[in-house]
């Protein structure tokens, strides 16, 4: 699936098997099997103009524990539904924005709860790194 909007734009499915995911703004490449990767302005303006863009990222997450039993070839009944915490695959991918400014936009990682956890490059081209769900791209 794709998204390519004006103002939100990206990918959910699998990656891997998908390629670079070419959009009007950005493209995006990940070797993640199923994932979810999308940038929205959060300034009402378009992505191609935006001074503040959110990217998200996600994997696939299961619970611990969790465990399901075979019924027949192909249906499973879930005997544990598991507990806390979440288990997610690690994030992998690049993101690059086509924006004439795009290498003076600052990439920020963010942490769980949104607040900045380091310096992730420019939004030119950057790597995501395995444990991130959340980028703050500004000028």
């Amino acid at each position: 699936l794709t998204v390519n909007a004006a103002r939100a734009q990206g990918v959910s499915g699998a990656l891997k098997v998908a390629g670079t995911a070419d959009l009007k703004d950005l493209s995006v490449t990940s070797d993640l099997e199923l994932g979810h990767i999308i940038a929205v302005a959060l300034d009402d303006q378009p992505l191609a103009t935006s001074g503040r863009i959110l990217l998200q990222v996600m994997s696939e997450e299961q619970e611990t524990n969790h465990q399901t039993e075979p019924v027949s070839a192909t249906v499973k009944r879930i005997v544990n539904i598991g507990t806390d915490p979440w288990q997610v695959r690690e994030l992998n991918g690049a993101v690059r924005f086509k924006r004439a400014d795009a290498a003076q936009l600052k990439v920020t990682a963010l942490d769980f709860n949104g607040y900045p956890a380091g310096p992730a490059g420019t939004a030119q081209a950057f790597q995501l790194q395995p444990r991130t769900m959340y980028y703050l791209i500004a000028r």
